[in-house]
């Protein structure tokens, strides 16, 4: 299966603000997507499975704003789903974007994985929160908490975090939309929340298409980073090199 094979939108989604062009690239899972958002219009690739090696994902970028008759030059910003997710994945999706960004001179826009799923959770639902959690392998998940912001799409109620299922915290009397396949990994979990669901999509996976919808509002907030500046967030690796730091300090005493 290549590029060429995979979903194409065939019903555009239309987004106030005219004179914002911005390229969203979303591979932090096994959905990768792009998506362009161009004079209001929502253009949107994705193809289930496919593995995207960042060669293949720049291609697949160039392709997409061919077949909308533009050129890189012509975007104001490129935005990226940071993590947490596939380390591979959140790899490539920060390589193509600080590449493209040195390239042209262009701004970026780090998105959460958790948030980019969070949105997507919210389009179809009237719930004020979403659970987010995807499966971080090695009995853990990756779990954020997102609450409807009508200027920001989604701001976080609680901060994306590494963790096992049995340490797993929702706030309390709030409903929540579950949304992501690590609800599905540990079914305990959603035994243990389900009174405060009012639904539970298991199968949603973050896309490029909500990567760029937070974007546009980070972008009009100047919360954008340079291509020197851009970092993943994989969360393992983070809590991982603490870990060590703390062990070497008791080490010390």
């Amino acid at each position: 299966m290549s590029w060429a094979d995979c979903r194409a939108n065939t019903e555009d989604l239309t987004i106030p603000n005219l004179g914002f062009t911005c390229l969203a690239i979303e591979t932090a899972t096994e959905l990768p997507s792009l998506a362009l958002l161009r004079a209001g219009t929502l253009t949107v690739r994705d193809c289930p499975g496919l593995k995207a090696p960042s060669r293949e994902v720049f291609e697949w970028a160039r392709g997409l704003l061919a077949d909308s008759g533009i050129d890189f030059r012509d975007l104001d910003c490129i935005a990226f789903g940071a993590g947490p997710g596939s380390f591979t994945g959140v790899r490539v999706a920060v390589a193509v974007a600080q590449a493209l960004g040195y390239a042209r001179g262009l701004p970026l826009c780090p998105v959460s994985t958790l948030a980019a799923l969070a949105a997507g959770a919210l389009q179809n639902s009237q719930a004020d929160a979403v659970a987010c959690c995807l499966d971080a392998h090695m009995g853990e998940v990756y779990l954020g908490v997102y609450q409807r912001d009508a200027g920001r799409v989604v701001v976080p109620l609680v901060a994306d975090a590494l963790c096992a299922p049995d340490a797993v915290a929702l706030p309390p009397d709030l409903e929540f939309v579950a949304a992501g396949p690590g609800w599905a990994a540990y079914p305990q979990l959603v035994e243990q929340f389900q009174h405060g669901f009012v639904a539970i999509d298991a199968a949603l996976l973050p896309s490029a298409a909500d990567v760029v919808r937070i974007a546009r509002s980070r972008f009009e907030a100047g919360e954008v980073v340079s291509a020197s500046d851009a970092q993943p967030n994989y969360l393992r690796q983070r809590v991982t090199s603490e870990s060590r730091s703390s062990g070497a300090g008791r080490n010390q005493q």
